[in-house]
């Protein structure tokens, strides 16, 4: 189990979709480009000891998750998206990038960046990855679009913990096995 959540921690990190994410990462902001366009999303959700802290790429919880969308430079008052909320199908799909690896859970109807910002949220109560499909309308009927994935549910720091006690205890038994043959030889 621990093996396969590395596989696709890995694999969610070094995909062709998750490296549209540059900019600053601090308080687990994304920057995502939808063709020439720059979006910010702030992922938010309401559970746990930090109530008010952004996500990006990993939800810890089990529970309403907020996906905010907004611009950082562009002027976005003429422009139009679609976003769609979606869930892993197929983790064949989703290693080889198909199609039909991810279904839609939720969509938004297409809305217009009259405030700057769109807001998608959705109660999400399986452990699984999901991504954001974005497809943005501009004034000449041209569509572009992005897909950003991240994990919903997934206790990540533990996670990392619980491999450092390992690694840990891993050394540590090395280290006496070789303080043991030593002392044996003596």
């Amino acid at each position: 189990m621990v093996l396969k959540f590395l596989f696709i921690s890995f694999s969610i990190i070094f995909s062709a979709s998750a490296l549209a994410h540059d900019g600053p990462h601090g308080n687990n902001e994304c920057i995502i480009s939808v063709g020439d366009v720059e979006l910010r999303l702030n992922g938010y959700q309401f559970k746990g000891r930090n109530p008010d802290r952004h996500y990006c790429r990993h939800f810890p919880h089990l529970d309403q998750i907020i996906i905010k969308i907004d611009s950082l430079s562009s002027d976005l008052s003429k422009m139009a998206v679609e976003v769609q909320l979606l869930k892993r199908n197929s983790w064949l799909g989703l290693m080889s990038g198909a199609d039909d690896a991810f279904s839609v859970i939720k969509q938004q109807p297409l809305q217009y960046f009259s405030k700057q910002v769109v807001l998608i949220d959705s109660d999400i109560q399986s452990r699984d990855i999901y991504a954001i499909k974005l497809r943005l309308h501009d004034n000449n009927g041209e569509i572009t679009e992005q897909r950003f994935m991240f994990m919903v549910g997934f206790p990540f720091a533990q996670v990392m913990v619980a491999i450092a006690v390992l690694l840990l205890l891993f050394i540590i038994f090395i280290i006496f096995r070789q303080w043991l043959s030593k002392r044996q030889q003596q």
